[in-house]
């Protein structure tokens, strides 16, 4: 892992899958017509910008992927959040201090938060 240190002292931590399923949501909001074309392509090429200057992106490797399949087995979670919530774990493993999952799906929070994560869901923040 490449050392990340940004000016609000804070680092932010995704899954390698995380490019996949943000390019998908933008992506949606575009053909639901939420999303402008010129509005949509800004808003990858920001992230993109993020995920490769600022984030600090966890590989999805053997050892995640059994992590996940434990996840599912125990807790009522899809694959992907399963994979995105082993990261988080992986992460605060790796790093040895407290860690805030952030997301908007109150089930994946309720199992991050049983998991030892602190949580928060972005939209309760306007």
């Amino acid at each position: 892992m490449s050392q990340i240190t940004p000016s609000s002292g804070n680092v932010t931590v995704v899954a390698e899958t995380t490019q996949v399923e943000t390019f998908s949501a933008i992506s949606r909001r575009r053909r639901e017509g939420t999303l402008d074309a010129t509005t949509a392509l800004g808003l990858q090429k920001t992230f993109l910008f993020h995920s490769e200057h600022e984030y600090l992106t966890i590989p999805i490797d053997n050892k995640i992927l059994v992590s996940a399949r434990v996840l599912v087995d125990k807790y009522p979670l899809r694959a992907l959040d399963a994979i995105q919530l082993a990261c988080a774990l992986e992460a605060m493993a790796q790093f040895n201090e407290a860690m805030t999952f952030l997301s908007a799906d109150r089930n994946l929070l309720a199992v991050a938060a049983l998991d030892g994560l602190g949580t928060d869901d972005p939209n309760l923040h306007p």
